[in-house]
């Protein structure tokens, strides 16, 4: 074996142990941002809980929330005046986890349930009104706001559609 030939060999392995340490560190980092992915995730389900937790803790508001979901409109603005602000807080937690979801820093898994209970919202007038002053006011960025009235659409296409079927 010439002198030649040991060099090649040695700079074939050299270029191997670099393709290896490359394949390695591709690996690390997408384990990394699945890590990170998750942990996003779980903060934004967090705080999506967090606020729906107000609402288990005061019994007195749930009740006045569930009439509302049913078509009751309380008669206490003051009353009124917290469900709006609670309305507020998950259209909070909404937009955030649909930003997530958009820069693919989290999942379906975040942004599906806040989707469920964002259109649930949306059918109940006041929260309605709500979101309809939200929007003139240009209170969040066009593309989110677009996003919703893409599901309002699609949800209002839906319920004809189960309408008809029935």
């Amino acid at each position: 074996m010439t002198l030649e030939t040991i060099y090649y060999i040695g700079q074939t392995i050299a270029a191997a142990g670099i393709l290896g340490s490359l394949v390695a560190i591709w690996l690390q980092q997408k384990l990394a941002t699945k890590i990170a992915r998750a942990d996003m995730t779980e903060r934004t389900l967090g705080k999506f809980y967090n606020a729906m937790e107000l609402m288990a803790q005061d019994p007195d508001l749930s009740l006045h929330y569930i009439r509302l979901i049913r078509g009751e409109v309380p008669s206490d603005e003051a009353i009124t005046a917290r469900l709006v602000w609670f309305f507020s807080m998950m259209m909070q937690a909404h937009s955030s986890s649909y930003f997530l979801w958009r820069d693919k820093l989290s999942d379906e898994r975040t942004i599906d349930p806040h989707n469920k209970t964002l259109l649930v919202h949306l059918k109940v007038p006041l929260f309605n009104r709500e979101w309809e002053r939200t929007r003139k006011r240009g209170t969040f960025p066009a593309d989110y706001m677009a996003y919703v009235e893409k599901l309002r659409l699609e949800a209002n296409r839906e319920a004809k559609a189960n309408a008809v079927a029935s």
